[in-house]
């Protein structure tokens, strides 16, 4: 009997590891969309549940054991201590756990927990995201199969102040959203005292809920760490009129109920949400706007990124900008009626694919071969030996950073070398250039972003500032565009907050955002319309050139807004 069980353990298993490797590579197709902040993303729901039926083909060997209902995270993320103070809450007196019944999984969560792991280790993989052994270690809250409480931390920030402290004017002022250079208010200011929930005369707190732990400890914690940046930043000048923020962090562990519970108790506790990041970012959309809660966030749920209450420094809306197409077709003339491309099938990137291909046809690109990849694919050169075979002369893709490292092995391998290879989006990252090598070298990236890593630092003084504060807060973490967000995020809300004045109240924090519609994040984004959703028009091509990325025709440290249009589809 023990050896039958084993076998049929060992059977598992394999099957496990197949479901795994399909349901972490489609992953990867769908965090496209959140580099790219273009297409909409597809309901959570329906996105896992496609995954699971890719998983299910894998099967063959598992049986019933496999059948999944729903992701079942199990463990917490340990925050890194920063200039702050933590208050860590554990599990609620009384919360049941969830016993894992032996060495055997559950079978109606085995399959979803499966692939939430994979999902958050490609996603962990594709952004670049860190936690050390310490933080993972913290983070544990028990045995496998146990489920807890997400956690709350609540951050004050007590940064010494710095040279300019209250008062003092920010860099990075001129162009969109830049505008006056913004000032805080401390010490005598009359500010009405408690004038709202999460309000008091000496504090401000603001609720933050992502996924930091569950099935990858870490997975959005970049989004965390780059609002305590700000936080810390915000206070050292002083707070906002005489108020300090105070971030109470929440972790939803990948998980639509956490999500939910965790954003409906921080109604009743903080003023707004800021810097929030997670699929399931929709959880309680009809709470958030009954409870009249701003939402500063970046919206990666349908449901959020409609929602009147939402406020981004990236909007989303279907469509695609002509421009970065209109630069390609003056430098590449003989090359657009030659494209070759390839995208993740699966529905979100195939509609972020789809967006573009319209965009670069609407300005004369025609498409002479291009393929929908499935979800194991690595090997690309099939892909390189007929796109040579079709003549293409123009590449695109908007694979995730790992599939356009494979695609130009690829081509490195098969000596075919088109006159251009553009991606949208996912390449630049840290990790490209150790993926791809010297068959990197050249190929062009579109960003709707500052360089963020830090090319641009010399000269923005936005990205110098997010740099500086996000090490003094996670010394060592690579930056990330979550991180970026979070930071972008903090900025926009001081700055509605400013504009509501010292009597700060919820209604008047979403009068004053509802003003703010031509902003860049003091030049960190490209102008957009926090208020009528309007996306990014502007952008900037970053290219491979000596092993590091650095501007390709788009002079620094501005955005490139020529020639271009908002093409929806």
């Amino acid at each position: 009997m023990t050896a039958s069980r084993d076998r049929r353990a060992g059977s598992d298993h394999e099957a496990v590891r197949a479901s795994s490797v399909v349901a972490g590579a489609a992953v990867v197709a769908v965090v496209v969309v959140v580099f790219a902040s273009r297409a909409a993303v597809v309901a959570v729901d329906a996105w896992v549940a496609l995954l699971l039926h890719a998983a299910a083909a894998t099967k063959t060997r598992a049986g019933n054991s496999l059948r999944g209902t729903a992701v079942d995270p199990s463990d917490k993320e340990g925050h890194a201590r920063s200039s702050g103070e933590y208050r860590r809450k554990g599990r609620p007196a009384g919360q049941a756990t969830q016993s894992s019944g032996g060495s055997a999984m559950r079978p109606k969560h085995a399959n979803r927990k499966f692939v939430a792991i994979l999902i958050a280790a490609m996603v962990l993989a594709a952004c670049g995201a860190r936690v050390s052994g310490t933080e993972v270690s913290a983070s544990r809250s028990g045995g496998a199969g146990s489920q807890s409480a997400a956690t709350e931390d609540t951050v004050q920030s007590t940064a010494s102040t710095v040279a300019g402290a209250a008062g003092a004017a920010e860099p990075g002022a001129a162009g969109a959203g830049g505008g006056p250079a913004t000032t805080v208010a401390s010490g005598a200011t009359d500010n009405g005292g408690a004038t709202d929930v999460g309000v008091t005369a000496t504090s401000i707190t603001v609720g933050n809920v992502a996924t930091m732990s569950g099935p990858v400890p870490g997975l959005f914690s970049g989004a965390v760490y780059g609002t305590q940046a700000w936080v810390a930043y915000q206070n050292s000048l002083g707070g906002i009129n005489g108020r300090k923020i105070r971030l109470d962090v929440r972790d939803d562990q990948f998980d639509t109920g956490q999500n939910r519970a965790q954003t409906i108790d921080l109604l009743g506790k903080a003023f707004a949400l800021v810097g929030s990041f997670s699929l399931y970012d929709d959880a309680a959309v009809p709470q958030i706007e009954k409870a009249g809660v701003a939402a500063v966030q970046v919206p990666l749920a349908n449901g959020l990124q409609v929602s009147p209450n939402n406020f981004s420094v990236a909007p989303v809306k279907r469509g695609a900008p002509t421009g970065p197409w209109n630069l390609f077709k003056e430098k590449f003339p003989q090359s657009i009626g030659a494209v070759g491309a390839i995208y993740g099938d699966v529905p979100a990137a195939k509609d972020n694919y789809l967006n573009e291909k319209n965009a670069m046809q609407s300005v004369g690109f025609k498409f002479v071969y291009e393929r929908g990849y499935q979800p194991t694919e690595t090997d690309f050169t099939a892909d390189v030996i007929r796109m040579r075979s079709a003549g293409v002369k123009f590449f695109f893709t908007s694979g995730d950073v790992k599939t356009v490292a494979r695609v130009a092995k690829a081509m490195q391998s098969q000596n075919f070398k088109p006159d251009a290879f553009a991606v949208f989006g996912p390449a630049y990252d840290a990790t490209f250039v150790p993926l791809a090598g010297s068959a990197g070298e050249g190929v062009m990236n579109v960003g709707t972003q500052a360089m963020y890593l830090g090319e641009d630092a010399p000269y923005n003084p936005e990205v110098r500032l997010f740099l500086d504060w996000l090490h003094k807060v996670k010394p060592g973490y690579t930056p990330d565009l979550f991180a970026a967000y979070g930071w972008g995020q903090g900025r926009l809300f001081a700055k509605a907050v400013q504009d509501a004045g010292p009597k700060l109240t919820r209604a008047g924090l979403l009068a004053a955002l509802r003003k703010i519609d031509d902003w860049n994040g003091y030049g960190m984004f490209p102008p957009v319309g926090p208020a009528s959703k309007r996306p990014a028009l502007c952008y900037i091509i970053e290219a491979v050139h000596n092993g590091k990325f650095e501007r390709w025709n788009s002079p620094p440290p501005g955005f490139n807004c020529q020639n271009t249009a908002w093409v929806p589809r």
